[in-house]
């Protein structure tokens, strides 16, 4: 299913005003020499100011690097025009953007208005991010803060991991960009095709994570580690690929994560079974923060695998709460026998201390195997502690048994909701299956997260009642 995005609004960043920084503007496309980007990023290394580097009114084009990657050391923040009008070109024989502190001091970057393609970062020993890297050193406790706003990462390679980026050990807010057709192939255990993210707090706000392939785990986003913390809003993750779990997001032994208006759609999962749109595995201490999907749709991911497992969500351990979503026409095995282990549109592992709670979602068209047996949720069972999962007040075709739910709320019901075709036409940054003004599932939720809005975010007002 192809959905195309609308694109996301054009305001560009700018970098606050010191006294003591220096302003310097692009006025050629050439890779070197007076006025080119790389003698501006030169001059703003030899400067402990917070620098700004702007193009010069009119000037558009591909920038393409012949002397390889570009280096940033001290606080720069690169304005571009727009990522329609400046594109940096890696030409498939560099990196294009890193980041070195090797000192580990604080620093602050941030990129805006551009485009990143061509690059390329398959070397032994410097074979992650392919447009962009970043890696605090081990010694170092101190968080860099990244900004990537309004940028295209389009058509970049990593042998190992992160197409697009790589960060490690920084504090990243990415927003209003466009990670697509990227991939990480050829390296070791290669993950995140788009974004690869470990070590620090990440945002990632209005953007379009599309068409990227990772040969392991996250097709389009990979986080990992246990000090990552992950906030994802009005995002769409689309047509991802990966072959061992997390086609659209891996999001692997994770401190926090939070996801909101946001959309999992037609990602696929291609040999191993688990996690076809999100493969989560949190921290499952007591007293770990709570890791929420709200007011999301999945849509349309496919675990090809016989025993394919969580073709939407697939919880390895971990706390987790899905609530006012929308689990729709996801896949597992559609070309073959179904296997009695496989299946589960939302698929809990067993053991680990793993709760799940569902709440106010719905489940619609989800199957397992070539003969479409209806398949909404899967619990693997066993393990000492065993896995726990409530759910309450959520619609499905045919309500699961009490071997796989293990809690049942009230509100639950068995029912067609008639959801409509997914789609952008009702407004907001992401698609949603719109209900059909006869469908009854119409004021028959709850709103345990007190929202204010359905998924498509400010001026779409949620309209709902307890029953």
């Amino acid at each position: 299913m192809k959905i195309f995005r609308p694109l996301f609004g054009a305001a560009l960043c700018t970098a606050s005003s010191f006294a003591i920084a220096a302003n310097f503007t692009v006025t050629t496309l050439a890779d070197s020499g007076a006025g080119s980007l790389r003698n501006a990023i030169a001059q703003a290394n030899a400067t402990t100011a917070a620098d700004t580097i702007v193009f010069q009114n009119g000037l558009t084009g591909t920038i393409s690097l012949l002397a390889g990657e570009l280096v940033i050391t001290q606080n720069i923040a690169i304005n571009g025009p727009g990522a329609d009008r400046i594109t940096l070109d890696g030409r498939g024989a560099s990196r294009v953007f890193r980041f070195d502190n090797p000192t580990g001091e604080a620093r602050s970057w941030s990129l805006s208005g551009l485009s990143v393609t061509g690059g390329l970062a398959n070397q032994s020993g410097n074979d992650n991010g392919g447009g962009l890297f970043y890696e605090t050193p081990a010694f170092s406790s101190v968080k860099p803060a990244i900004t990537l706003a309004n940028m295209a990462f389009v058509g970049n390679e990593a042998a190992r991991n992160g197409g697009a980026v790589y960060v490690s050990g920084a504090d990243l807010t990415i927003n209003d960009a466009t990670v697509l057709d990227n991939k990480v192939r050829n390296g070791f255990q290669p993950s995140g095709g788009g974004l690869y993210f470990n070590r620090g707090t990440v945002r990632i706000e209005r953007c379009w994570i599309g068409g990227n392939t990772a040969e392991l785990s996250g097709g389009g986003v990979a986080l990992t580690s246990p000090g990552v913390n992950a906030v994802v809003s009005d995002t769409l993750i689309q047509d991802n690929q990966a072959s061992l779990s997390g086609a659209g997001m891996q999001a692997g032994t994770m401190s926090s994560l939070k996801i909101s208006r946001s959309a999992f759609v037609s990602n696929t999962l291609t040999s191993q079974p688990e996690g076809a749109g999100l493969d989560f595995a949190g921290v499952t201490d007591p007293g770990s923060a709570e890791n929420v999907i709200e007011n999301t749709t999945f849509s349309g991911n496919v675990a090809l695998n016989q025993a394919g497992r969580g073709s939407a969500v697939a919880v390895a351990q971990g706390n987790l709460t899905v609530r006012n979503s929308t689990i729709a026409y996801n896949q597992t095995a559609p070309n073959l026998a179904p296997d009695a282990n496989g299946g589960g549109a939302l698929w809990v592992a067993n053991g680990n201390s793993t709760r799940v709670t569902v709440q106010s979602t719905l489940f619609v068209g989800n199957t397992h195997g070539n003969t479409q047996l209806p398949k909404d949720l899967a619990r693997l069972s066993g393990g000492s502690p065993g896995s726990t999962l409530a759910v309450d007040h959520s619609a499905f075709p045919v309500l699961p048994t009490s071997g796989v739910i293990t809690a049942f709320g009230g509100g639950n019901l068995e029912v067609d909701a008639q959801l409509q075709p997914l789609s952008f036409a009702q407004g907001g940054l992401t698609p949603v299956h719109p209900l059909a003004k006869t469908s009854p599932v119409i004021d028959m939720g709850s709103n345990p997260g007190n929202l204010t809005t359905d998924q498509r975010g400010n001026g779409f007002t949620r309209g709902w009642s307890d029953p």
